[in-house]
């Protein structure tokens, strides 16, 4: 090879070298591989117009409580039987007598008087249980309540009969997240003792309300 095409060929190289190298400090890097985050929106879900059963005690039974404004603000039409005082076992006969399937959803909230009374918790988690049936055999949704937070909002003072009231409910509302199939359970700790009337926690005003927007948000129930 004569020197002067040796000359040309090594600065051919240099430049095509350069070439390459200006292309590489230039081409963008390529972007780390990340996962696609897709964020999923709950459907909001309109009632308005269905039919609504309620079945429980005095914590359900007032007149315009929790049961009522989720009603009014849902436009949902309902039924409530619940009475004051009762418990699972009678509650289970009001199901046996109204569940239908003109109903669209069944809310069931009781419990509580079983507990006060010593019942044994799994007995009446299994009287839940068959009102949830009841409403499944009928194609009507079941929404079950434990209810509020009674290590909390239960003040027992020196009633030694209800020394192990809080503790008892505590664990029947336990079993009925752990134990209850085919139903939507709601974990309904949303009140604080202040929201409460009374030693047992019957809700005043401010209660009502807090239970009945947690159930439309639980629910994800549109409101009008």
């Amino acid at each position: 090879m004569k020197l002067k095409d040796g000359i040309l060929l090594m600065l051919a190289s240099l430049v095509f070298g350069w070439a390459i190298s200006s292309v590489n400090q230039t081409k963008p890097t390529p972007p780390i591989d990340t996962p696609i985050v897709v964020i999923k929106q709950d459907t909001i879900v309109s009632v308005k117009g269905k039919n609504a059963l309620f079945i429980g005690d005095s914590h359900t039974a007032a007149d315009y409580g929790w049961q009522h404004q989720l009603c009014k603000k849902t436009k949902m039409v309902y039924l409530n039987t619940a009475v004051g005082g009762k418990q699972t076992a009678w509650m289970v006969e009001v199901a046996k007598q109204n569940i239908n399937s003109g109903y669209d959803y069944c809310f069931i909230y009781g419990g509580a008087n079983d507990m006060a009374s010593n019942r044994i918790p799994i007995k009446s988690v299994k009287n839940i249980q068959k009102i949830v049936n009841m409403c499944l055999a009928k194609q009507v949704t079941p929404i079950v309540l434990t209810g509020f937070d009674p290590l909390t909002c239960v003040a027992v003072g020196n009633r030694t009969a209800l020394k192990g009231y809080p503790s008892r409910y505590a664990k029947f509302q336990q079993l009925l997240i752990d134990s209850i199939v085919g139903a939507k359970v709601l974990k309904t700790h949303c009140i604080s003792r202040t929201d409460c009337g009374d030693y047992l926690c019957h809700m005043t005003g401010s209660g009502h309300r807090k239970m009945c927007n947690f159930i439309i948000s639980a629910c994800r129930f549109k409101v009008y």
